[in-house]
């Protein structure tokens, strides 16, 4: 962990100032220069991936746990461009944390039991919306499921594996809670003074789940 404390001290003030760029430059109108420094933001997830994977091969991390972030990164974009194929790449994204969770131990009967509590819970918090959806109802069905699952698969990983695993649980948590504003963000058209919880939430989720291919 030593060499992550030292990553983290280069990382954590380069993502404090991402996001002051980030937030300055939509306040100037460039937004296309305030995606490159979201996406800059997020690629430092994926540094941090890499870097665990090459200092210690033998360690948690696999070629799925890379690929999340990466394709978290490229879902950055996409989602300002055009918010559902966005979506649908966060949705592939937690694809490959689903399969990297699920490598990690055997899932419990406590994961199915909270995959569905959390999916009944996203329905409830949307029952306003699913209705008007229309045609974007199925991929808004879809992605909630993926997302509980990975939340399913990451908190009980301090009971399973230890209580070294607090960050990917905390971080699996802070995902889901960053995407459910997102989309009530989208859907129910909230104020820009949500953008900026939502992005502390979501690199923060980046941050703590990476800290998991650490683990040695």
């Amino acid at each position: 962990m030593k060499l992550f404390l030292i990553y983290s001290c280069i990382a954590i003030p380069v993502w404090v100032a991402q996001f002051a760029l980030y937030f300055f430059l939509r306040s100037a109108g460039r937004m296309k220069e305030s995606l490159a420094a979201k996406c800059a933001g997020s690629f430092l997830a994926v540094g941090s991936a890499a870097l665990a994977m090459a200092a210690f091969p033998q360690g948690p991390g696999t070629p799925w746990a890379f690929w999340f972030f990466v394709l978290c990164t490229i879902a950055d974009a996409l989602l300002e461009i055009s918010f559902v194929p966005g979506m649908l790449v966060f949705g592939a994204g937690h694809v490959c944390l689903i399969v990297w969770l699920w490598g990690l131990t055997t899932p419990s009967w406590w994961s199915l039991a909270l995959w569905v509590a959390v999916y009944i819970l996203t329905a409830i918090l949307f029952r306003k919306e699913l209705p008007t959806l229309g045609k974007l109802t199925a991929p808004f069905l879809l992605y909630p499921a993926l997302l509980g699952g990975s939340l399913a698969l990451g908190l009980p990983l301090v009971f399973l594996l230890g209580w070294e695993w607090w960050p990917v649980a905390l971080g699996t948590l802070l995902f889901y809670i960053s995407d459910m504003l997102v989309a009530k963000n989208q859907l129910a058209h909230w104020d820009d003074t949500w953008q900026k919880p939502i992005m502390v939430l979501y690199w923060a989720a980046l941050y703590l789940i990476s800290m998991g291919l650490w683990v040695v």
